[in-house]
């Protein structure tokens, strides 16, 4: 099992579901990729700077894309969990987000992690994805600079901590908690059986 970064290694099977987690209210208004009646929902706490969250990317979420997103089965929600000591990790969330606000959001997800990640990049990164995205850079530079950016991310953080994840990437599926950068069986395994 992979361990996630800022927790210690987890065992490969999820962890007890916390019965009370709304699933409704955890998805919030945050970027969602695939069929928003899809019977299961996985929610990722995740931080542009995290290793662990740059492995998930690359090695897992495609095989997710590819099987359960792409085939109706799986809505993915992604929702910022940027950790302290990430200088970088809020920055490149916010810059996600307004990129959101001209609707190219997954777009510049993928353009972060297909480029390392956020670690030691800066405004000039995200602008030039702003740019390579043919988004309005400067409605775009206006937007990373409103308080109300930050606060959606803290807003993200503080509901992911409520709901129980300590490190990243942290996963709600329909439910269920999901801790670490775990391998594509895992998913698979809880996908499959909340579609019986």
């Amino acid at each position: 099992p992979t361990p996630s970064a800022a927790v210690p290694s987890v065992p490969s099977a999820p962890s007890v579901p916390t019965p009370t987690l709304n699933m409704a209210q955890l998805v919030d208004d945050d970027p969602v990729l695939g069929n928003p009646n899809a019977p299961v929902t996985i929610i990722e706490f995740s931080d542009y700077e995290c290793p662990f969250c740059g492995r998930f990317y690359s090695d897992t979420l495609g095989q997710i894309k590819s099987q359960y997103i792409d085939t109706g089965k799986v809505k993915f929600v992604y929702r910022d969990f940027p950790l302290s000591f990430h200088v970088q990790a809020e920055p490149a969330a916010i810059a996600a987000n307004c990129a959101g606000e001209q609707g190219k959001y997954f777009e510049y997800h993928d353009l972060i992690f297909s480029n390392g990640g956020a670690a030691g990049k800066t405004q000039t990164n995200y602008e030039s994805w702003a740019t390579q995205l043919g988004l309005d850079v400067q409605a775009w530079k206006t937007c990373t600079l409103d308080p109300a950016q930050r606060q959606e991310v803290q807003k993200d953080m503080a509901d992911g901590a409520a709901a129980g994840v300590r490190g990243t990437p942290g996963f709600v599926i329909n439910g269920q908690l999901v801790s670490g950068a775990q391998p594509f069986s895992v998913f698979q395994q809880i996908i499959e059986a909340e579609l019986q």
